[in-house]
């Protein structure tokens, strides 16, 4: 679709004229209709679902952007940037903030909890969680995909939650009440 910039401009002839000019003059009317506009067409073009909108990080981007004098002239990150270095650099963010869950894995205990479902593609998921008292962290998501779902392929991945967490700090492990997790359970 092409650009057009003047789609925001909406005219309200209820009011008078100089007092419109003043309002809009005022609060900037124009450009914030412009604006919200723009950002619409974001989610129009490229099917975003509209809860995005709700997101406290979204809300909290447009305002920092939109309430930041010295931005002038910011253009977006484009795609590469977005999944190489800012991906990799939010990676590092979410690593430290969940370092204080880490580091209390071997002074409380960990419980490692299992379960399997079906994601809306169908595919055969199973999610691992290490839960303490500081809070839950989600360790993998296992795709079962082509997979023969036996104990001892549902033995391995459990194994490895537990070396992540170190065997030292495993208290229990917990999963769904399938026969085949329970004699994976025993082989462990």
């Amino acid at each position: 679709m092409p650009h057009v910039y003047d789609e925001g401009k909406q005219t309200n002839n209820d009011l008078n004229p100089k007092l419109k000019g003043y309002l809009q003059a005022a609060f900037n009317i124009q450009a914030r209709d412009t604006f919200d506009c723009e950002v619409a067409r974001i989610f129009y073009s490229s099917g975003l679902a509209f809860h995005l909108a709700r997101s406290l990080y979204y809300r909290s981007a447009f305002s920092f952007a939109a309430n930041t004098s010295n931005l002038s002239g910011y253009v977006p990150p484009k795609y590469n940037k977005l999944r190489g270095h800012l991906l990799s650099k939010e990676r590092r963010h979410v690593e430290n903030l969940l370092q204080p869950i880490r580091n209390s894995w071997n002074q409380k205990g960990v419980t490692i909890v299992s379960d399997g479902w079906s994601d809306p593609q169908r595919r055969p998921l199973i999610n691992f969680m290490a839960i303490t008292k500081i809070g839950p962290m989600f360790l993998k998501s296992v795709d079962g995909s082509g997979e023969i779902k036996d104990k001892d392929f549902i033995a391995k991945h459990m194994r490895d939650a537990i070396m992540e967490v170190g065997q030292k700090n495993v208290v229990q492990i917990i999963t769904d009440n399938a026969s085949l997790c329970k004699a994976a359970g025993m082989l462990i």
